[in-house]
């Protein structure tokens, strides 16, 4: 069965800094019209550093949900930057950590039903600080174990969905390397 939806206009609503919004004529395999709207962000680079046997986390205010979350390491790819260079950054600046070692686990998409965006996730369990100052963008950077983090998953303190991926991804490398 072909579950293609054909795009017969595209119109953009709004151009923002950090997204856009578009609303798409569509054509659907039973031959009847739909609209998607469809919110257009950047790739993001979300990085899961490992430091002496735990995992780097922050928290932080976020805006559109008006709660302070516990997330890992995570920004936008900037134009001309790779997946790898974003998840260096965003680590260093966010954290004040390094990472001597950066390896690909998988790409997600955050929420295909409404938006463009994709996670590439990245691990590393060499970690050394920065010879420079973090950015100071009202974060604390928090070190827990996979066990501290099930029980804050488990508890409704950790809600991130990134960030609950995230510590499936850590037990498996875990398990898979000692």
């Amino acid at each position: 069965m072909d579950y293609t939806e054909t795009t017969i206009k595209s119109e953009n609503i709004y151009e923002g800094k950090v997204i856009n919004l578009r609303v798409d004529s569509v054509e659907l395999p039973n031959r009847r019209y739909s609209k998607r709207e469809v919110v257009v962000h950047g790739d993001v680079a979300a990085i899961i550093a490992i430091r002496n046997n735990k995992i780097v986390l922050l928290k932080h205010f976020r805006k559109p949900v008006e709660e302070i979350l516990i997330e890992i390491p995570a920004g936008g790819v900037m134009k001309g930057e790779t997946p790898i260079d974003a998840a260096a950054r965003e680590l260093e600046e966010e954290t004040g950590l390094v990472a001597k070692n950066l390896n690909y686990l998988i790409m997600s998409y955050s929420s295909p039903g409404y938006t463009t965006e994709k996670i590439h996730f990245f691990i590393s369990d060499e970690i050394e600080i920065s010879e420079h100052e973090r950015d100071d963008e009202a974060i604390e950077v928090l070190e827990m174990s996979l066990d501290e983090i099930k029980e804050k998953i488990d508890n409704l303190e950790i809600k991130d969905a990134k960030t609950i991926m995230a510590y499936f991804l850590a037990k498996e490398y875990i398990d898979e390397n000692n």
